[in-house]
């Protein structure tokens, strides 16, 4: 008796599980317990994809019954046999098949190549499965799409007779594969340079036109490596900062795994300092506090629950702003050590009659320091990506007090959420682009 599809992808999931956790030794144990629920849950939602999609395509190339074929008309023996052998062909099935599990299966591993395939470049095997992975969303959503439609069509007109199981296939197919094409070669773009100015409350006359370039969500790893980091630096140093920061979620992996591919950070120029804050994949590597130390030796003040004065802490109060920096929540959700968004550490010390920028990686962490008692004027965010790809925009969308671009919060501050410098491991972009944010600062009178 043949082994049912699930009980074969089950099986194959807890080898894949038990390997990835075989690489996570070097974690410590909250990053450890974080991606073994991460893991858990992302197999868990690809097996119920990977069965929609065997279950839809499997029999793709499967031959009708004797009984179907005499249901409209009447064939000899020879006519059905020789039905069999020219449009039936085992080998078509069966090679079909084949194609198909392996499919699946690239899919399925996308995430096991963050453990063992990431350098100064991508591999092709871990860009291969991230871009299998991509293709699979989009073939998930050309299915759902096709059967609401056709049910609709089917309910109006009483009538079956539109289009065969076959043609539906194809017609998924075919728009699985433009919308993923289409998004792979957005992903290959540069990002591109948006000015956004805020206006702030109080700012220093010193500093109006002050400009802030922001990056965020670069996500070094799998498959963004040294060579388009290259290029984010280039881009950068050509819009003559005053400030870079850098909104978290800068890496996928050990410092030991991507210290050459994060080396071109070290030639960002910025008159007045350029600054970090970790997002929530600084902390699933488990390897922070290495990140903290490679990053102050690359040229970058870590703001681990902390603030600034710019332009110079030696200017009079009145000719100073101050810029403070959380650790993303996720920190203290894990139990990561000393770290957690602690807005006393970050704003306490900062003066109430100086504008404060904060950088804060997720939106909900914005919203949280613009309802507590400090004064925030702007937060400056990422991590939402604008959503990255249809359709999972809308899921992002919902999920987060702020999407995407500038929102005015109360009276008179502001937030901004950057939809990202690169995209997270699926290499797509669809409905939105990447990003690298020029902010200037203009007085602002509410």
């Amino acid at each position: 008796m043949a082994v049912p599809f699930v009980i074969k992808v089950a099986a194959a999931v807890t080898v894949l599980l038990a390997v990835i956790l075989g690489g996570m030794y070097a974690l410590s144990l909250q990053a450890k317990m974080s991606r073994l629920q991460f893991v858990i849950f992302a197999q868990a939602f690809l097996i119920f994809l990977s069965r929609f999609v065997w279950n839809n395509f499997s029999t793709m190339f499967d031959k009708p019954s004797r009984k179907e074929g005499l249901r409209h008309v009447k064939y000899s023996d020879k006519d059905l046999h020789q039905m069999d052998v020219a449009q039936y062909d085992l080998k078509k099935w069966t090679i079909w098949r084949i194609f198909l599990i392996t499919y699946l299966v690239l899919c399925h591993i996308s995430y096991f190549t963050n453990f063992y395939f990431i350098g100064r470049e991508p591999y092709v095997i871990a860009y291969s499965c991230y871009a299998a992975l991509g293709l699979l969303f989009q073939i998930v959503t050309g299915l759902v799409f096709v059967k609401v439609i056709l049910f609709c069509v089917r309910f109006i007109f009483k009538s079956n007779s539109f289009f065969s199981k076959q043609r539906e296939l194809q017609f998924v197919l075919i728009y699985a594969i433009l919308l993923w094409t289409y998004g792979l070669y957005n992903a290959t773009t540069p990002p591109v340079v948006k000015e956004v100015p805020i206006p702030v409350k109080g700012l220093p006359a010193s500093l109006d036109g002050l400009r802030i370039v922001q990056i965020s969500d670069i996500h070094l790893g799998p498959t963004v490596g040294r060579w388009r980091l290259t290029r984010i630096v280039n881009i950068i140093n050509e819009l003559d900062a005053d400030v870079v920061v850098m909104t978290g979620d800068l890496v996928d992996g050990s410092v030991a795994s991507l210290r050459e591919a994060v080396e071109p950070v070290k030639d960002i120029q910025a008159k007045f300092g350029k600054y970090f804050i970790t997002g929530n994949h600084e902390y699933y590597t488990g390897d922070v506090d290495n990140w903290f130390s490679h990053l102050r030796g690359l040229g970058f003040i870590v703001l681990h629950n902390s603030n600034v004065r710019l332009p110079s802490e030696k200017l009079p109060t009145n000719q100073q702003i101050c810029l403070a920096g959380t650790d993303d929540i996720h920190a203290l959700k894990i139990g990561y050590g000393d770290h957690g968004m602690k807005l006393d550490d970050a704003l306490g010390s900062c003066d109430p009659s100086q504008p404060v920028i904060l950088l804060a990686h997720q939106p909900k962490a914005a919203k949280t320091a613009l309802d507590s008692k400090y004064r925030v004027d702007v937060v400056l965010s990422g991590h939402t990506h604008g959503g990255q790809f249809f359709p999972m925009m809308f899921g992002s969308y919902f999920l987060h007090p702020f999407f995407s671009g500038l929102y005015r919060y109360g009276e008179s501050s502001h937030v901004y959420v950057s939809v990202g410098t690169q995209y997270m491991g699926i290499p797509m972009r669809i409905g939105a682009t990447m990003e690298v944010t020029k902010i200037i600062l203009t007085p602002g009178y509410f």
